[in-house]
């Protein structure tokens, strides 16, 4: 079974050395690992030139992590891959992570689309990396941590921190959309995939440690493109996924308007609204 890994960085050389070296380091041999560099810095140029064993493709401009699994996935699949393995440059598997993913494959049946680890953030599991999606209220509830007990788990969306990709889901439902930039791809993914009939299950045995600093949190820092995609891509998800009343869509506003507000700056106001306006330009 041919299993390869997919890695999108941009500029964090000593976080991307540690997932290749764990990539490297797993009990289930990877049959190849694929890295997308989003037109970073020289530092990461010499890491990757140092490094045996991987294939680069970089890109000469940054298109956010939605565009750099877009290149991957599609990468994987001409390379050939049964099942790709995608993976932020500050994910560290564990060494079993993998071995975990496909020892559970039988159990997820023929339609499993991905396979997701356990994602362990700041001293514990991170609930909201998988998750449910409630289409006639919008709410999208973490899995409980009661059903990491379990050796798996249905769930309905899942982070690429560690979301091994079907092959053969990703031909019937294609590749990440990348006009996402960043925030939320990661969700429309799962829910096209379970629009396709394939099914996303999260295996609490692999773990997975996110090696993400607080300042990585939507509430820390001002309003930033890091607000404006998640509410932009938020909202054109439940728009186009959902089966909700337009209301209901006030709640992630609302939210991320007292974001806006805390930093007493127009240009964070200015911003949130056109994260409101441009959600409905989002190609679906």
């Amino acid at each position: 079974m041919n299993v390869t890994a997919v890695v999108v960085t941009r500029d964090r050389p000593g976080l991307l050395e540690q997932t290749l070296d764990a990539l490297a380091a797993q009990s289930y041999p990877l049959s190849s690992v694929i890295v997308v560099d989003n037109a970073s810095g020289d530092d990461t140029r010499v890491l990757l030139a140092a490094r045996n064993g991987i294939v680069v493709h970089r890109l000469d401009v940054n298109t956010g992590g939605a565009g750099g699994f877009a290149v991957g996935v599609h990468q994987g699949m001409e390379a050939g891959a049964d099942w790709i393995w995608l993976l932020d440059d500050d994910a560290v598997p564990h060494v079993d992570a993998l071995e975990h993913l496909v020892a559970a494959m039988p159990a997820a049946g023929e339609r499993v689309g991905a396979l997701c680890s356990a994602v362990h953030e700041f001293g514990g599991i991170a609930l909201q990396h998988r998750r449910y999606f409630h289409s006639a209220t919008l709410r999208e509830p973490s899995v409980p941590l009661s059903a990491y007990d379990q050796n798996i788990v249905p769930v309905d969306t899942a982070s690429f921190v560690g979301f091994l990709l079907n092959a053969r889901a990703a031909e019937s439902a294609g590749i990440p959309n990348s006009g996402f930039f960043l925030a939320y791809d990661d969700t429309e993914y799962s829910l096209r995939l379970g629009n396709a009939g394939w099914r996303v299950w999260l295996v609490p045995t692999s773990l997975i440690d996110h090696k993400r600093g607080p300042q990585g949190r939507l509430r820390h820092g001002p309003f930033g493109a890091k607000h404006y995609y998640n509410l932009r891509n938020q909202l054109a998800v439940k728009r186009h996924y959902g089966k909700a009343a337009s209301w209901r869509l006030a709640v992630p506003i609302v939210l991320f308007g007292m974001i806006a507000l805390r930093d007493c700056r127009l240009a964070s106001l200015r911003l949130w609204y056109r994260s409101i306006r441009d959600s409905r330009d989002v190609s679906l």
